[in-house]
């Protein structure tokens, strides 16, 4: 059943109104009609399904029949923490990210990070990457749209993570296996790990991330890209702790 997004929806008279991008994508891309059923989803973790019951201009409307929280989500709350990767790797993480089940994405600079970017480049690629969440979220069946935070700096991204989660920074030249410290940290179910970029972390990024609370952690001897890493960290977690396999 198709399915479309719609923030803060209002119902009155078990009507919802869709406008906007989906309600083009409804009419002009899908040329869905009226008693087509359809499933439009908040972003929060809600689900409404209906059917068509009106096709306007620049709307439509369904008549809702169902409401109901959505059951795809993973148990754990993963952020990932990924330094700015060049071209369209960026995006390309963010969407397969979401379809493994992130709940946070905080993109950031590093000392090795390329490329860098302005103020208003720094808000068009976010404005892109919450675009894709969303998209993902509708292909894979999600009910919760991942947070896409703004591009920050190193030391800023430090002190978002909490300290009630586990706090793991990947780095190639020491660290304990990751298998061996999830085994240590059964408990946790709030997970915040950090990606660096393709030239890797330098040592004081890595000592700043210790202060703070983060631990080291390897994923083997082989030397994985930035975005390998990062998708292959996250699949490992839902395999061990979450809702895959």
């Amino acid at each position: 059943m198709p399915r479309f997004y719609v923030p803060a929806p209002i119902i009155e008279n078990d009507l919802l109104k869709i406008g906007g991008n989906e309600a083009r994508h409804i009419r002009r891309v899908l040329r869905l009609k009226t008693g087509d059923e359809i499933i439009v989803f908040d972003g929060l973790g809600k689900e409404y399904e209906g059917v068509i019951d009106e096709e306007g201009s620049f709307s439509v409307v369904i008549k809702v029949h169902n409401i109901s929280a959505s059951g795809k989500e993973s148990p754990l709350e993963v952020t990932l923490a990924q330094s700015l990767l060049k071209g369209e790797k960026m995006d390309t993480l963010i969407q397969k990210a979401t379809e493994l089940g992130v709940k946070e994405i905080l993109p950031f600079l590093s000392s090795r990070s390329v490329p860098l970017l302005g103020k208003s480049a720094r808000l068009k690629r976010h404005r892109r990457w919450e675009r894709i969440a969303i998209e993902a979220s509708k292909q894979c069946g999600r009910g919760v749209v991942p947070k896409i935070e703004p591009l920050r700096d190193y030391s800023e991204m430090l002190q978002t993570s909490s300290s009630g989660s586990l706090r793991l920074i990947l780095w190639e030249k020491e660290g304990a296996k990751l298998k061996k410290v999830l085994e240590r940290s059964i408990e946790k179910t709030k997970i915040f790990f950090i990606i660096g970029p393709e030239g890797g972390f330098s040592q004081e990024e890595v000592e700043e991330a210790k202060k703070t609370g983060f631990t080291t952690v390897s994923l083997g001897k082989r030397i994985l890209r930035a975005e390998t890493a990062s998708l292959c960290f996250l699949s490992i977690l839902q395999y061990d702790r979450g809702d895959l396999g």
